[in-house]
């Protein structure tokens, strides 16, 4: 067999022109056969003619058996000549065929001497390697590898390939263009043996594109395509090789899970677009708080991973977490506002007989109890906080049974003037009256509901029960007239689309004014400072009702946003009132509230008051509606109608002009009043009486 890496045009010529001879000459013989067989059967017949005869045998049948012989040989003769040039035919067909194909194929194929000399290369050699086949041969092929392949490559052909017949495969990058490199899959095979070879047979094949996109779907199996973080499944594999190597060498490891505390509100409010910005930021300052050997994963949504090993001690794991929670405590300045988002971490140090679900079972418990201990921290795992993990479970399950049921119930907090004491308005307070633990307070099972989706349905109760009850309560009471009724907004509730409709339907099938509707929100919504937000809220301000924040002065809420969004009323937090006519300097944060509301025309109320003493400083400080146990514990309507705040307000009301109007906390207004003497009525017992 003879290998040409081309065919020249004048050699297909001859060939076309012998295999035109051969036709010809089969075809003149076939002729002269039959001229020949012709003509002596003539004679044959002109002998008998004329009576002409030879012996026994006739000379007519000489002639016929000598005409036959002839014409059958001739055909023979011709059939042979036919066959062959078919058959050269046919071989000239298949090597035309083959040289095309070694022409046009992609795959480059060489044969090289023990030492890699190359003495023949087929013409895709010039695709692959830049240069003419001609040009390469007597050249080392390891010469036409990457440095850093050439050893490989050589072991491959002097070792791999010593025996005759051996076979072997062989992977090795040229380089391609300035800064690229391809992937050369190489298929040997030794055929000295081969009288046409006489060397060692290589294949080349260009792997590049089939390498990419195995080099993609490795990504795709093991990383997550958002942040380019290890996922859940390459993380649990090194979390599991961890755990063996760490009892083997006796050193320890660790196991962090994150949770980004507000995610879900900027996913849905301000678009997944955003929230694939926020996830990214968030690897990438994950990344810059590990260290190099710490394996970073994304598990899905907004939880990450790290997985620290080889430690000495807990020292630099909880250093770490610390750095974590104050990295992620930093605004995403992208979004156009000081939104942060803040993360709750569980730390999970792997003990003896641990295995992977174990450790991780840990590391998540720790990451919940940190959440429940208010977010934006840390928490290492402890045995009892699976008993807590355990509770959470079973109070979860059990919610979905107390909404079915209708096992809750509603205490109202009232809010009371100051100064006098009367009764201005109530809050909502949700209660669980559970079959076997009794009254069940609200910290027990409220962060359950939020965090399992419960608390829209809760919610959505809440506020239809309360509107209804409040509403029966001011028919009876002429006395209730124009009570204020607020009630806690979850984020979950601010997040549903069908918030506004609900306020809406539980005002219609109540009847309650929606004047005496609060709405609270609480300031951390305040922080996504979004056009969907603030539509929302206007929306329910063009139904009638008041919207108040919550726990003001706790949060991040700027200036800018108390101007921007529609609030009535802003309730300054307890934890500024626990520090009031103490000694401590706690009023000037609190002043500047009260100043803060006055200035924005926001009516203020206090939270948390328990003392004499700050009920007083907060009169001083100019603040004229509050709340807390220092005037009375929540309780039902029926409680609320035999007290003294009730009597209070029922002397109060009695004194009121017909008409008078009421502002958003229930203090009564006389800017709206017709016919009124102000004097009589701004001097009253009952402390000051603003105009608006």
């Amino acid at each position: 067999m003879k290998l040409e890496a081309d065919q020249q045009p004048s050699s297909g010529l001859r060939g076309a022109l012998t295999r035109w001879l051969d036709r010809a000459s089969a075809w003149l013989v076939w002729m002269c056969a039959g001229l020949a067989a012709l003509v002596l059967g003539g004679i044959a017949l002109l002998m008998q003619h004329f009576g002409i005869s030879g012996g026994p045998a006739s000379p007519l049948a000489w002639v016929v058996g000598i005409s036959a012989a002839l014409l059958f040989g001739c055909q023979a003769l011709a059939a042979n000549r036919l066959a062959a040039a078919r058959a050269d035919q046919a071989a000239h067909a298949a090597e035309a065929r083959f040289a095309t194909l070694i022409r046009h194929t992609a795959d480059v194929i060489a044969i090289v001497g023990p030492n890699g000399a190359m003495s023949y290369l087929t013409p895709s050699a010039e695709h692959m390697f830049g240069q003419q086949a001609s040009a390469l041969i007597g050249r080392q092929i390891i010469d036409l590898v990457a440095a850093e392949d050439r050893v490989r490559l050589r072991e491959f052909i002097v070792r791999d390939l010593a025996k005759v017949g051996a076979s072997a495969t062989v992977e090795v990058r040229i380089p391609h263009g300035a800064d690229k490199q391809w992937v050369i899959e190489i298929q040997g095979t030794n055929l000295e043996s081969e009288p046409t070879i006489r060397g060692r047979l290589l294949n080349l094949r260009n792997t590049t594109d089939r390498k990419s996109a195995e080099q993609q779907l490795r990504r795709q199996a093991l990383y997550d395509p958002l942040t380019l973080l290890a996922n859940r499944a390459l993380f649990r594999d090194r979390v599991e090789h961890a755990l063996a190597v760490s009892k083997r060498s006796g050193r320890g490891m660790a196991v962090l899970f994150i949770d980004l505390d507000n995610f879900k509100t900027i996913n849905d409010s301000l678009g997944h677009d955003q929230g694939d910005r926020v996830l990214r930021t968030s690897a990438q300052r994950l990344v810059k708080c590990t260290r190099s050997g710490d394996t970073v994963a994304r598990l899905g949504g907004d939880e990450f991973a790290i997985l620290f090993e080889n430690l000495t001690g807990q020292e630099p794991v909880v250093e770490i977490a610390g750095r974590i929670v104050e990295a992620l405590r930093e605004p995403f300045t992208f979004l156009g506002s000081d939104l942060r988002v803040g993360a709750s971490i569980g730390i999970a140090f792997a003990t003896p007989g641990d295995g992977v679900v174990e450790l991780l079972r840990n590391a998540d418990v720790a990451m919940y109890a940190a959440k429940a201990r208010g977010k934006g921290r840390y928490a290492i795992f402890a045995a009892e906080m699976q008993q807590v993990a355990n509770k959470r479970l079973e109070v979860e399950a059990e919610l979905a049974v107390a909404l079915a049921k209708n096992q809750f119930q509603i205490h109202y907090q009232p809010i009371v003037e100051l100064r006098s004491g009367y009764l201005l308005g109530v809050e909502a307070l949700v209660r669980w009256q559970h079959p076997k633990r009794g009254l069940v307070a609200p910290g027990e099972f409220l962060g359950v509901a939020e965090e399992s989706g419960q608390m829209i349905a809760l919610g959505r109760w809440v506020l239809h029960q309360a509107c209804a009850e409040v509403k029966a309560w001011q028919v009876r009471l002429p006395e209730g007239r124009q009570v204020r009724l607020a009630v806690n907004l979850s984020v979950g509730q601010l997040r549903d689309s069908d918030l506004v409709a609900d306020v809406t339907r539980a005002l219609q099938e109540s009847q309650l004014d929606p004047g005496c509707l609060v709405l609270e929100v609480t300031e951390g919504v305040l922080m996504q400072n979004t056009e969907s937000m603030l539509a929302r809220l206007i929306r329910l301000k063009k139904i009638g009702v008041q919207i108040a924040i919550d726990d003001f002065g706790t949060g991040y809420s700027s200036l800018s946003c108390l101007h921007r969004f529609p609030i009535d009323i802003v309730k300054i937090d307890r934890s500024f009132i626990e520090r009031l006519g103490g000694g401590e300097d706690g009023a000037d944060l609190t002043r500047a509230i009260i100043t803060l509301g006055d200035t924005l025309g926001l009516e203020v109320i206090a939270e948390g008051i328990e003392l004499e003493r700050q009920q007083r400083a907060l009169i001083e400080l100019g603040c004229v509606a509050g709340q807390g146990y220092y005037f009375a514990k929540p309780g039902t309507l029926k409680e609320l109608e035999y007290s003294v705040l009730m009597q209070r307000r029922r002397t109060m009301a009695d004194t009121l002009p017909q008409g008078a109007r009421f502002t958003a906390t229930g203090r009564f207004l006389i800017g709206h009043l017709k016919r009124a003497e102000p004097d009589s009525l701004a001097t009253g017992t009952f402390g000051p009486v603003l105009s608006r």
